[in-house]
């Protein structure tokens, strides 16, 4: 049977799950397609509590087969940075908080991608601006650096019977694929090519020998 999912910090944890400007809090995404890969964020969704913030983001993000795990955490426990951030707001690096674990993103390249960082490990600190710290200090070279406390982290159970019930069934949506769907038509550069675009038509239309459209400026008709 398969297992809920887990969070760490067990049932001592509490969240506000009352909506703020209409909204419920925002969760980050992290999905990980492989056992292989490392956890990466996706985007985030609107939920009111942990199990509500997986749910929406296996319904949002997992639209491929390719994923074995789920985390999300709450945006406020999270902690972001770039090197022009830090250089104008040196201050951030001794943002204050829990003492503990905490997990480093960075991001390391500006080409277009579908995630934002990529998770590259843990640090031991006093507190988020210390994480922040020491991620800046290990990925000197990152464009972007993101740390959050692993207390604060909701996830799918890693067991065999998790993974099968969350993530299997997307291999049977193959409508959410973009390859499902075939060439509707072809394409118009390739109609051309083949002369087979229909030609520009600049005559009015006829009944008979007289236009089926006359306008003032052009007389009656003779």
């Amino acid at each position: 049977m398969s297992q809920p999912p887990t969070s760490e910090v067990g049932t001592s944890r509490s969240y506000d799950t009352s909506p703020h400007d209409t909204q419920w809090p925002r969760w980050e995404v992290f999905k990980q397609d492989s056992e292989q890969r490392p956890h990466q964020a996706v985007g985030s969704v609107h939920a009111g509590d942990p199990q509500h913030a997986l749910i929406t983001a296996r319904n949002v993000f997992v639209r491929r087969p390719a994923a074995v795990s789920l985390w999300a955490v709450r945006e406020n426990d999270i902690l972001t940075a770039t090197p022009e951030e830090v250089l104008r707001a040196p201050e951030v690096l001794g943002t204050s908080g829990q003492a503990g674990t905490y997990h480093v993103g960075v991001k390391k390249s500006h080409k277009r991608s579908m995630t934002f960082v990529d998770l590259v490990g843990t640090v031991e600190a006093s507190g988020p601006g210390d994480a922040l710290r020491q991620a800046r200090e290990g990925h000197p070279g990152a464009l972007a650096w993101l740390v959050f406390p692993e207390a604060a982290t909701v996830r799918t159970g890693g067991d065999p019977g998790t993974v099968e019930s969350w993530f299997e069934p997307a291999k049977d949506k193959t409508y959410k694929q973009q390859q499902y769907y075939g060439t509707i038509g072809r394409h118009v550069g390739e109609l051309k090519r083949a002369g087979k675009m229909p030609r520009q038509v600049n005559e009015a239309p006829h009944v008979g020998d007289q236009p089926a459209v006359r306008h003032h400026s052009e007389g009656p008709v003779k």
